[in-house]
């Protein structure tokens, strides 16, 4: 008997978040006049996913994990995994709005065969548009975000596919043997394991396309939602170690710096908060929690992520 190989292998990581895995999958399901492979890789949820999707949706592969691998790892599980040639990694808590978004994906690929990585414009859940694009974080950008600068510096949605320098990993594409060559996502890295990808993609030459006529609703951390001192540290520090990574002596050395003034800045903020707000509470020990990894990783080489 032959199998029917997919035309694109779409690899869905999941963590507690049952109710939009479901919605995602049947978004999936609806596509029209292309062969796809859903795989979920399930990070040990507890909310009963497994049983779920193992009996409402026999057709998705389900590789399920005894511990929580991390975003990164377990999208490097179901990468390997796929037979596809295209890849497309999605969040759980997406839609795809249209029964041809993957078509429109295969498409560009086979239109554009020099294109390293696809991303559709994200959408909020009310069909405004989300920030989906940004340039590699330096100098300027931890210095604004240290003076709480950074949100007046409001980045333009194109109108028309366009170059960019790095994508969301909420939803994007690329040819599996993509991965093969510059490596999967890097899984020391949490919230910054997109922009980290698509440097070393853009760094083989090819181009990161931005298509608004792409459209996938995300409605936004919801594996992460409230888990301040898992996403705050993890934010934090995924920044300095892309900084290691990539600048020179000289740069990374101003920006360790200024990362600890950035922790600095908000442990004292939210702990004033902290006397009035709940949430500055969970924030200010969010920023405790940093502040132990930034000494960690600079004075004793931690450089795994915060689970």
């Amino acid at each position: 008997m032959s199998i029917i190989k997919p035309d694109i292998g779409v690899i869905i990581v999941s963590y507690n978040v049952q109710e939009y895995l479901c919605n995602c999958i049947d978004s999936l399901l609806s596509q029209e006049n292309i062969i796809a492979e859903i795989i979920v890789v399930d990070n040990n949820s507890t909310d009963g996913t497994k049983e779920v999707i193992k009996g409402k949706y026999p057709l998705v592969k389900f590789i399920s994990n005894a511990v929580n691998a991390g975003f990164s790892a377990a999208n490097n599980q179901g990468t390997k995994a796929s037979s596809g040639d295209i890849i497309f990694l999605l969040n759980p808590d997406t839609k795809l709005t249209e029964t041809n978004t993957l078509q429109k994906v295969m498409d560009y690929f086979n239109s554009n065969p020099e294109t390293g990585i696809l991303a559709p414009m994200l959408l909020n859940a009310d069909g405004t548009l989300q920030p989906s694009y940004w340039n590699y974080p330096g100098l300027k950008e931890l210095f604004l975000e240290l003076f709480y600068l950074h949100k007046n510096t409001k980045t333009k949605q194109p109108s028309s596919s366009n170059e960019v320098k790095a994508v969301s990993g909420a939803a994007f594409a690329f040819k599996k043997s993509l991965a093969d060559e510059v490596g999967g996502l890097d899984e020391n890295l949490f919230w910054m394991e997109d922009t980290d990808f698509c440097y070393r993609v853009n760094k083989t030459g090819r181009k990161i396309i931005l298509d608004p006529g792409i459209n996938i609703i995300h409605y936004g951390g919801k594996s992460s939602e409230g888990n301040y001192s898992v996403t705050i540290p993890n934010q934090v520090m995924s920044r300095l170690k892309f900084s290691e990574k990539y600048d020179s002596g000289i740069v990374y050395l101003f920006i360790n710096i200024l990362t600890l003034a950035f922790i600095c800045s908000r442990l004292f903020a939210f702990s004033i908060g902290s006397l009035i707000n709940k949430t500055s509470n969970l924030k200010r020990k969010a920023y405790q929690v940093a502040l132990k990894s930034y000494f960690r990783f600079n004075f004793k080489g931690e450089n795994t992520i915060i689970k």
